[in-house]
């Protein structure tokens, strides 16, 4: 039986290596500072990184290998050759006089800046320092001196402290996939830069501050702010695309100070993050969010900051004075409540708590949403393993890169392993990776299912290929028929490929909770009809804003609509309402709409933003996450659960005439397949209060597999047209309605279109 040491510490080869049960992971040359690092065996390093390739010019990592005639680099050297040639010491006097002599040419030039360093207390450098520097100068020379870069709004350098340890510049070209950064000159003149003037263009280049063991590379928009012991650490999620990827929120005084990338318990690593993660957070926070309510009517008269009492007592009389006075046209007049993808589980569920007791309050999606919910398996993202184990990708109307730069990264990372294709039917656009983009036409769907299409054989020679596309392709008219041409290309894949497994549509949610929210019920779309007869239109978390309410209004505006409005009466003039529920909006666009469907009188509701409540979220893959109350809110905000809570209680003091219904006991029906069991979990028994104890959700939805109908599809036209490249801009545009109140997310977009266009604005 053979055995080796590490710092004079026993162990059994056999059992280390050959007789692992998790023997695989250990035939993939892994390093000797890892093994260690499994050990509890900490090594001191800068170059190194588990998720970057290996360097190893910084020898800050160097051990002692028996019979060895010099110090070895830990992080380049296999962990199972050298065990099974000799014992390793990592703590013996040669080590450590080596590792004295390593650091003492780092600090060689690096300047004595820590007091006013942003880096200062988690500095790598400053760490070392403390145990392996030496306390007298040997080096009295003039110290080197490098211009610092500008390399764009994110990134603060000072590259005067750069110890070349290359993490950014393997970040760039591995992770990145944009290779602007890189080491330029030689010995004494060597330095890190873009050689030529120009921005670090990537959507990911904040992850450099987080790479960086030194103050080189700092953040720009937060610089002498904080110190890392000043700082709470808080774990949450990601707020910016459907992923939902943990991320750690650092909070000092009630204010948010920066976010970090957080580890993910169920891959066991910590991701990167985008920018728009990273630094739009200030867009919640901005000068122009609104903490204070107010009320106008049709006299131009403003009230502001309304007690919350004044402010249901108005809603609520509003609401009784057109109950009683549209009981003599016996028409039922809903009052409209709007919601959009952004809003969670608890409230949707109190929502429909409420439409099932008020027959005139009616649930509306601002965009249409024409996915099939029957089955799990139709609206998900469950890749799990298999981009590991395919050959070839399809993506239908997608731009991963911008919509879902979790998956852009698993998509990168498997073509850089060799052996996988990935086909694009879309917009020409760069993905970090090579791609072959056939077309961006519906009509090479029809193509490709007739078999008529080159590409067909590429299907037929590949195992297990994946299809993936956006949940924004089914917002279009001609949905049902394209979702028939998807599901027969499926079935022709299944029938032809090399795959051992059924294949499936993936689809990808860029909405925080678009999972949870397509789950939750089919609601209709609002239309220019509710916009015109409703009494009352109740937007919650900036649902005006999206492109379906701008069309109504831009074609309101241009006079398409010319039916008779139905408050032109002399009773209703001055009775239709106006309710906004979030934390800012777009003044210009609240009056358009006021005017172009004669509301007259408009009540403001301040709600909290993502940091201030807390809440239950579905992410595009199936998992639950929640979210906790980190910061106090401000003024008069309160949180959307504690709103709508507030709207039952206060109508309890009202008798309605036009609520046909009187549901004191609410029942629901399973519309699919373990509709509110499996995913939303509201518990089947009598609750007294609507608390955050009234709600259960489960961490994961289970899916449901089933065969589709063996009945013949009625047939439907399939609109020969592009598919829509929905996201112009990536820092200030998409389902997040806050980033473009950030001043960061500003400068770095008006930077790339700069960058990305021939027109000087």
């Amino acid at each position: 039986m053979k055995y080796f040491h590490i710092n004079n510490i026993k162990f059994n080869y056999d059992l280390e290596f050959k007789n692992n049960f998790d023997n695989s992971f250990w035939k993939q040359n892994t390093p000797l500072i890892e093994y260690c690092e499994t050990l509890g065996i900490n090594i001191p390093h800068y170059c190194y990184h588990k998720n970057l390739s290996i360097s190893g010019n910084c020898r800050m990592c160097l051990v002692e290998l028996k019979n060895s005639p010099k110090p070895i680099v830990s992080c380049a050297m296999n962990a199972k050759s050298c065990l099974a040639n000799g014992d390793v010491y990592t703590n013996s006097s040669l080590v450590k006089k080596a590792r004295e002599n390593v650091l003492e040419f780092l600090l060689l030039n690096h300047p004595l800046d820590c007091p006013i360093c942003d880096q200062g207390g988690e500095c790598d450098l400053q760490d070392q320092s403390l145990f392996f520097g030496l306390t007298r100068k040997r080096f009295y020379s003039f110290k080197r001196v490098v211009l610092n870069k500008n390399i764009g709004p994110i990134v603060k350098t000072v590259m005067t402290r750069c110890i070349h340890c290359t993490r950014c510049v393997r970040f760039a070209a591995e992770i990145a996939g944009v290779e602007d950064i890189g080491m330029f000159g030689r010995g004494l003149d060597s330095e890190i830069g873009t050689y030529v003037e120009k921005l670090f263009q990537s959507e990911l280049s904040g992850n450099v501050i987080d790479l960086c063991p030194v103050g080189a590379l700092t953040s720009k928009p937060y610089p002498f702010v904080h110190r890392s012991w000043e700082l709470k650490n808080v774990a949450s999620i990601d707020f910016s695309d459907g992923f939902g990827t943990p991320t750690q929120l650092f909070i000092k005084n009630n204010h948010l100070i920066r976010i970090l990338p957080g580890y993910d318990k169920i891959a066991h690593k910590t991701n990167w993050i985008s920018d728009k993660t990273r630094f739009s957070f200030d867009g919640m926070f901005s000068p122009e969010k609104i903490v204070h309510s107010f009320l106008e009517n049709n006299e131009k008269e403003s009230l502001v900051n309304l007690s919350w009492k004044n402010l249901f007592k108005e809603f609520f009389c509003t609401l009784y004075f057109q109950n009683h006075l549209l009981k003599h046209l016996y028409q039922p007049y809903p009052i409209i409540m709007c919601i959009n993808e952004n809003t969670d589980l608890k409230v949707l569920n109190l929502l429909n708590i409420l439409t099932c007791k008020y027959s005139f309050f009616k649930l509306r999606q601002t965009e249409s949403q024409n996915i099939n919910t029957d089955l799990e398996q139709n609206y998900l993202l469950s890749l799990n393993d298999k981009i590991s184990m395919s050959d070839t990708c399809l993506l239908i109307g997608l731009n991963p890169r911008y919509e879902g730069y979790s998956l852009n990264l698993r998509l990168r990372s498997r073509f850089l392993k060799g052996n996988f294709k990935v086909i694009q039917i879309g917009s020409l656009i760069n993905l970090t990776f090579s791609t072959i983009n056939i077309s961006s036409n519906t009509r090479i769907l029809r193509s490709l299912v007739e078999g008529n299409n080159l590409f067909c054989q590429e299907f037929i020679n590949s195992s297990n290929p994946i299809l993936i596309s956006n949940a924004e392709i089914f917002k279009r008219k001609d949905y049902f028929g394209l979702a028939s041409m998807l599901n027969f290309l499926i079935k022709a894949i299944d029938l032809f490929s090399q795959s051992n497994t059924q294949s499936r549509l993936d689809i990808l949610h860029p909405s925080l909770n678009g999972v949870g929210f397509a789950n939750f019920n089919s609601l209709k779309v609002i239309k220019d009809k509710d916009l015109r007869s409703a009494p009352g239109i109740y937007f919650l978390h900036n649902s005006f804003a999206t492109s379906n309410i701008k069309k109504l209004l831009n074609l309101k505006l241009l006079k398409i609509f010319r039916k008779k409005n139905f408050f032109s009466s002399t009773f209703t003039k001055n009775k239709s309402i106006l309710i906004t529920q979030s934390s800012n909006f777009d003044t210009k666009l609240v009056t358009q709409l006021k005017k172009g469907f004669n509301f007259s009188n408009h009540l403001h509701l301040p709600n909290t933003v993502f940091f201030e409540t807390s809440g239950n979220y579905m992410n595009t893959e199936g998992n639950v996450n929640k979210t906790i109350k980190i910061i106090k809110p401000l003024g008069q905000t309160k949180d959307d659960w504690q709103i709508v809570r507030k709207i039952f209680s206060y109508s309890k003091k009202m008798v309605f005439m036009n609520n046909f219904l009187k549901n004191e006991k609410l029942s629901f029906n399973s519309d699919t397949f373990r509709h509110f069991t499996n995913y939303i979990g509201f518990q089947y028994y009598a609750v007294s209060n609507l608390n955050n104890s009234a709600f259960s959700f489960l961490k994961k939805s289970t899916i449901h597999c089933s065969n589709t109908s063996t009945f013949k599809l009625k047939q439907e036209k399939l609109f020969n047209s592009q598919f829509r490249f929905w996201l112009n801009d990536f820092y200030v545009e998409g389902t997040n309605f806050n980033s473009k109140y950030s001043s960061t997310m500003i400068q770095c977009s008006r930077l790339s279109r700069l960058n990305n266009t021939n027109f000087d604005f």
